[in-house]
Order: structure tokens, then sequence, then C-alpha cells
């Protein structure tokens, strides 16, 4: 592999790092939320806006999941061409 693809795979590793940061902040916030909704009085709307953060929030972690993996993939490819 040349210098220029290995620098492209940094970039994207750098980029894809940014990303997972902010799938996991964007996690925390909606999960926060949606529990935060469950501390007043219970209502049919309260509990069917937190059940809907749970679930963009467990849709969140599947996608930092699957980001991790991807970084974790690229790092391997830099390792192997060294």
């Amino acid at each position: 592999m040349d210098k220029l693809g290995l620098e492209q795979i940094k970039e994207q590793i750098k980029y894809r790092t940014e990303v997972l940061k902010l799938i996991v902040l964007l996690g925390v916030a909606v999960g926060g939320g949606s529990i935060g909704i469950l501390l007043g009085k219970y209502s049919l709307v309260r509990i069917g806006l937190a059940g809907f953060g749970i679930l963009v929030t467990l849709s969140l972690a599947t996608g930092a999941w699957r980001q991790h993996r991807q970084i974790q993939q690229l790092i391997k490819r830099i390792a192997e061409a060294i």
C-alpha cells in the first residue's frame, strides 16, 4: 500500500472517530431525555415518548457499535500494511 493510501485511511479513521463521538453524545442525550420524561406524572404520551426515545437510543448504540468495528478494521488494514 502506498503512502497516499495510508494517509487516506488515517483520515477515514479520524473522521469515523469524530462521528463515533457524536453518536455517543446523541445517545446519552436522547437516553437521558427519555428517562427524564418519565420523572413526571405518568401519562400515555409520556410513556410513548420515552419508549420512542429508548428505541432511538438503541439505534444509536447499534450505529456506534458498527462505527467502532469499521474503525477497528481500518486500523487493522494499516497494521497489515506496515
